[in-house]
């Protein structure tokens, strides 16, 4: 096997690695969200162990911990995307591979949130009956949103086996004209609103569920402005009218 086929078939298999494990993390979160976030027994016991030993058993630590654990993962996730350390990337990583390395950090990250929380089961409310039955329809139903975000986006971009394809291919990238459809009419944001829907719509709701939720909202909502800066210096006036005309995250009328 010559270099040449050797780096195209390394190329390949990182690409198709960041979709797996793109993949993955979604069913882990989905898991998470349905089965562990509201458990009253830790996932890894050596975590719980650990915390307890940092505290000597004194106090709870396990807001502490989860925030912390949020906050690790949401500023390695916000670092690199910044300008400045993608030029540095860049001088380690062929460009092509830089997105697909970034969906891989980003994912694997997310995995082990969902992994390493701790849960707090302490509950704030428990809906019973129809009310329980409609909120985890709800929560379904933002899944459903999700997946038809993906009929009108490329997901081999989003993971980052696009731009490894088109350079195997020796394609280069256009910059297309900005187009809009389906959701994306509704909200510029469809994504992150199933996003946002699914970590609030819980019939029973905890306080390591609550504290999942307001920190993900949180950064989440950071998310969104920067990608709506990315994409207003990526197109221009064309994204500005859009986003005179379609909200950012909520479908109010305007």
């Amino acid at each position: 096997m010559t270099p040449s086929v050797q780096k195209r078939n390394l190329d390949l298999s990182v690409g198709y690695a960041s979709l797996a494990l793109f993949g993955a993390s979604i069913i882990v979160l989905i898991w998470f969200l349905v089965e562990r976030v509201d458990s009253p027994e830790p996932l890894l016991a050596f975590v719980h162990r650990e915390i307890e030993r940092a505290t000597d058993g004194r106090g709870d630590a396990r807001p502490t911990f989860n925030v912390l654990l949020i906050l690790t993962w949401g500023f390695l996730h916000s670092l690199l995307t910044r300008p400045r350390l993608k030029v540095h990337l860049q001088k380690v990583l062929r460009p092509h591979l830089e997105p697909a390395v970034y969906s891989i950090i980003a994912s694997a990250g997310l995995i082990a949130v969902c992994l390493l929380y701790r849960p707090i089961p302490r509950e704030v409310y428990v809906l019973e009956g129809g009310a329980a039955l409609l909120v985890r329809l709800l929560f379904y139903a933002a899944w459903a949103l999700f997946l038809y975000c993906f009929f009108h986006l490329d997901v081999l971009e989003v993971a980052g086996l696009r731009p490894i394809l088109r350079y195997v291919d020796g394609v280069g990238k256009s910059l297309e004209p900005f187009r809009p459809a389906g959701p994306f009419l509704w909200v510029r944001h469809p994504v992150e609103l199933a996003f946002l829907v699914a970590f609030w719509a819980a019939p029973r709701m905890t306080i390591g569920h609550l504290l999942f939720a307001i920190a993900m909202t949180f950064y989440t909502f950071l998310g969104v402005d920067h990608e709506d800066r990315r994409m207003l210096e990526l197109h221009g006036p064309g994204y500005a009218e859009y986003i005179r005309k379609v909200p950012q995250i909520l479908p109010l009328p305007r």
